[in-house]
């Protein structure tokens, strides 16, 4: 017989079988699959704390006072030496929304050369009172369109504590008023007394 007829099988065959295609194929698909997971919670995590911080930002706005005309002081005197009693302002809201203008929730911080002292109580005496002016209601919500006046009270009496000065607001003086709601942003509010008082002080 001849030797041609006859095939000499190979010693070495080496290759990939299915199986182990099949295998790097499901390892590819896995590892890809966690990568696009983890892409795709990353996404919805910034976009959440997008939302938020717009969100935020947007109750802010609307948590907006503006003042609404002058300050008007009243003294107890119409001299260098008189000091003053109360000041009222008049409060709008700037941007719709409702502001909780209940004292004790939305506070009043007075600050001048001498003193820092915070209102917080409703009070005709001492503290500060919130009221409602023309066709605002009382439920105590400074709302669109609706204008409320805020009033220091007792400011002649001087105590160590809340709601009352540490010294007599006299002429002359520069003082500053924080309006500090619940939410939203601070109203604040610089004027400067005059040289000589008149029972009623318009400060624009």
């Amino acid at each position: 017989m001849r030797s041609g007829l006859f095939k000499i099988p190979w010693t070495e065959q080496r290759g990939i079988t299915g199986l182990e295609t099949a295998i790097v194929l499901i390892a590819f698909v896995v590892v890809s699959s966690v990568f696009a997971f983890a892409a795709l919670s990353t996404g919805l995590f910034s976009s959440d704390k997008a939302k938020e911080t717009i969100q935020a930002g947007l109750a802010e706005t609307r948590g907006s006072m503006e003042l609404k005309g002058s300050v008007v002081i009243i003294a107890d005197g119409n001299s260098t030496t008189s000091s003053a009693v109360s000041i009222a302002f008049q409060v709008a809201n700037a941007a719709g929304g409702a502001i909780d203008l209940t004292p004790g929730k939305t506070l009043v911080k007075y600050s001048d050369q001498l003193q820092s002292k915070m209102f917080l109580t409703d009070s005709s005496t001492t503290g500060f009172t919130s009221s409602g002016l023309g066709s605002a209601d009382s439920d105590m919500l400074l709302e669109r369109n609706e204008v409320y006046e805020i009033r220091l009270n007792g400011l002649d009496s001087v105590s160590s504590g809340d709601n009352d000065l540490t010294s007599l607001l006299g002429v002359n003086t520069t003082f500053s008023l924080e309006i500090i709601p619940p939410s939203g942003a601070v109203l604040f509010i610089e004027r400067t007394t005059p040289v000589s008082w008149d029972i009623t002080n318009s400060l624009d």
